[in-house]
């Protein structure tokens, strides 16, 4: 079989992309008498999807648990069979950008000179050599309780939500040459409460009945969009709540 003459290939093209992430983990933790619940966390994480100088970022975390269960003087109140109180904060990452969204890539096209097929060469996209990590900075307050022998147990939690520099394609005028660029564009909030409440209302050999009830209210901001610009307007709100109710009945053997 002939070869086939390098004239003769007129393009090729392929599918194939590559992206990588790398993390490193390290955590320490510390308990006081088994009441007091200390954690420190740390990654480092990098990402060949960002620009270079912006691959690589360091995301901190802390956590405090209090076992108020533990405590005399909630040992001595007899409704209560576990309560314990949490505190969190965090910082974590995102690097949702095309793969080479951050690169400016090359492509080519065929046009008529003096009667001729010639090909050219241009950018197809506009490359941003600063896009960064988008961050996102969590402080949750919690509560786990139990009551009455642990048969009415549940969760309460609050929380704000903080993440800027979100990763967005920043619209540009067309007379440019491009109609949008990845930036680190915008601020949002959000704000919620999410309760969980588990009751064993009826529980014996032969019946059990269970409820459980989830509430949860959240609170949407945009408190910044393209860099500078606050967007002054009413914060979007939802609440949900769900309900379940399980029984079980046993068949009695004959």
């Amino acid at each position: 079989m002939d070869a086939v003459a390098s004239t003769d290939i007129q393009a090729s093209q392929t599918d194939y992309q590559q992206t990588s992430l790398a993390s490193f983990l390290g955590r320490i933790q510390y308990s006081f008498m088994d009441k007091y619940l200390f954690t420190v966390s740390g990654r480092y994480d990098g990402s060949s999807r960002l620009a270079d100088g912006n691959k690589w970022a360091f995301f901190p975390s802390a956590a405090f648990a209090w076992m108020l269960g533990e405590e005399e003087f909630i040992k001595k109140v007899d409704f209560i069979s576990s309560l314990k109180l949490r505190l969190s904060y965090g910082v974590t990452g995102n690097d949702a950008v095309s793969i080479y969204g951050t690169q400016s890539i090359v492509s080519n096209r065929n046009y008529d000179f003096g009667g001729d097929v010639s090909t050219s060469y241009y950018k197809n996209g506009l490359a941003n050599s600063k896009l960064t990590w988008e961050r996102t900075q969590e402080f949750n307050i919690g509560l786990d309780f139990g009551f009455f022998r642990n048969r009415i147990n549940g969760s309460l939690d609050v929380y704000q939500r903080t993440s800027k520099d979100l990763i967005m394609e920043r619209q540009l005028p067309s007379t440019t040459g491009w109609t949008s660029v990845w930036d680190n564009i915008g601020k949002v909030r959000n704000t919620g409460l999410e309760l969980s409440i588990n009751t064993i209302n009826v529980q014996t050999s032969d019946f059990s009945w269970q409820t459980n009830i989830i509430f949860d209210t959240n609170k949407n901001e945009i408190l910044e969009l393209y860099l500078s610009l606050i967007h002054i307007s009413e914060p979007t709100r939802q609440a949900e709540i769900s309900y379940a109710v399980f029984c079980l009945k046993k068949k009695k053997r004959k």
